[in-house]
């Protein structure tokens, strides 16, 4: 539990780092050139994947069975990526390149892209790490591109804050935190040093490892593209920060999720039970989310991010809903993953994917970022009917309880009696009133009684 703990709190430094920065970088550049950098940002998320970044995976598994082949496979895994690094760049230049990008987006984009080359040691490290069960410096490697990032605000905001120099305070913080990997690496012990695996078995072995995550981040990421393609670059840099709110708020359903895989992987019994109560507790703590953006948003996002991002409060209010498939989404595919069933996530994946991209280039060109938005919820259903469709064939009963149609009508009431109130009644006390009546209830109800009871008695097993 404490490994968990600390793999979400690494989650949070990095989540948290980054969307600070992305809001300061969005205040001063404009959703124009705040655009861009999120198609750049977008890009380099998708060619780390085709460079490799599912490989953290086979290290943390491989060397789990064979430490004693650590460093050899730390060697061949980054050597690995750089090769793939050297092949991705190119291609993402001349995508831009093909979509009439300028020769400054391209130099920019030169300097981010380069960030494939730092990521080669420090995914490799990671996937190290997590098979050594070392944790707690997987949190530090976060901490310090964090740091790196926030402090190199400081003389970002005393200049004109260009793509280019974004782009290279982005490719300094990945450096940092490459060296810290290597160092990090080097501490492991020694033990008995073994050959790695030919390097033609090693190619095959790992090209699995990119497919699933790379056709979940098509559908994470094309959106945005699309957006800048059919819609212009400031509908996109419109759009890109409530998606990050929404991506941060994953937070939740990722350690609470991350704590509980272990022992329902290792406990057979009870299936029906504890997944009714994992979806009950995910649907309860995704409605919090949902209550305060609809009741708050409208007022704080312009005076927080300024008059050129007014539309970004209607665009975040319509995608905060996405948030609850979401949330249930994270504890089916961990309950399917602790059963052996890992093999669905290609085929839904591709399902939503499709699905996702047929839907964006038919209604972004009519309806813009609020297209965008109606379709991440509506690819985030089809993920949660495809779940729970494929566990009540494998497994013989409906994984969603009861209980989440009870929560529903109270959240319901809650949020209607708060809209209804809002023009009598300041929207901070409005928010806070309705947050605490939906926690009394569910707490009353036992929503999240039973999950944090399975997590306090890991904690005690551990």
């Amino acid at each position: 539990m404490l490994r968990a703990g600390q793999i979400g709190g690494s989650q949070i430094i990095r989540r948290a780092a980054r969307f600070l920065f992305l809001f300061v970088v969005a205040r001063h550049m404009g959703p124009e050139q705040f655009g861009i950098y999120t198609i750049l940002l977008a890009l380099i998320e998708t060619l780390s994947l085709l460079s490799g970044e599912g490989l953290i995976d086979f290290l943390a598994r491989e060397v789990s069975r064979y430490p004693q082949q650590a460093r050899a496979l730390y060697g061949q895994v980054a050597g690995l990526r750089l090769l793939y690094a050297c092949i991705a760049l190119p291609f993402g230049l001349l995508l831009l390149l093909l979509l009439n990008y300028s020769r400054s987006v391209l130099a920019a984009a030169f300097w981010m892209f380069l960030i494939l080359f730092a990521r080669a040691p420090l995914a490799a490290a990671q996937g190290i790490l997590r098979a050594a069960r070392y944790v707690l410096p997987l949190a530090w490697l976060e901490f310090l591109q964090g740091g790196a990032l926030l402090f190199a605000l400081v003389p970002l905001l005393l200049g004109p804050m260009s793509l280019q120099r974004v782009a290279i305070v982005e490719l300094s913080s990945a450096f940092v935190g490459a060296a810290a990997s290597i160092w990090f690496v080097r501490r492991l012990p020694h033990g008995v040093a073994s050959p790695g695996a030919p390097w033609l078995q090693l190619i095959r072995s790992t090209a699995t490892f990119n497919l699933y995550p790379l056709i979940a981040n098509i559908y994470d990421r094309v959106d945005l593209l699309l957006l800048a393609v059919l819609a212009g670059n400031a509908a996109a840099g419109i759009y890109a920060l409530p998606y990050r709110i929404l991506s941060l708020m994953q937070i939740v359903p990722f350690g609470l999720t991350t704590a509980l895989l272990p022992m329902m992987a290792s406990r057979k019994d009870f299936d029906v039970r504890r997944c009714h109560d994992i979806s009950t507790t995910l649907f309860a703590l995704s409605l919090f989310p949902v209550l305060v953006v609809m009741l708050l948003a409208d007022p704080v996002v312009p005076m927080v991010l300024g008059k050129n991002y007014v539309e970004a409060a209607p665009v975040l209010r319509l995608l905060i809903w996405a948030a609850i498939p979401m949330f249930l989404n994270f504890g089916l595919n961990n309950f399917l993953l602790a059963r052996g069933q890992e093999r669905v996530f290609v085929r839904t994946t591709l399902i939503c994917a499709i699905l996702n991209i047929a839907c964006n280039v038919i209604s972004i060109p009519f309806f813009s970022y609020y297209a965008a938005c109606a379709v991440t919820s509506v690819t985030e259903l089809a993920l949660l009917i495809q779940n729970v469709a494929i566990i009540r064939k494998r497994f013989g009963f409906f994984p969603l309880s009861s209980r989440i149609l009870l929560i529903s009508v109270a959240f319901s009431a809650v949020l209607g009696a708060a809209l209804v109130g809002s023009p009598y009644i300041p929207q901070i006390v409005l928010a806070v009133a309705a947050t605490t009546i939906l926690g009394i209830y569910v707490h009353r109800i036992g929503a999240l009684n039973s999950v944090f009871r399975w997590t306090t008695s890991e904690i005690v097993a551990t």
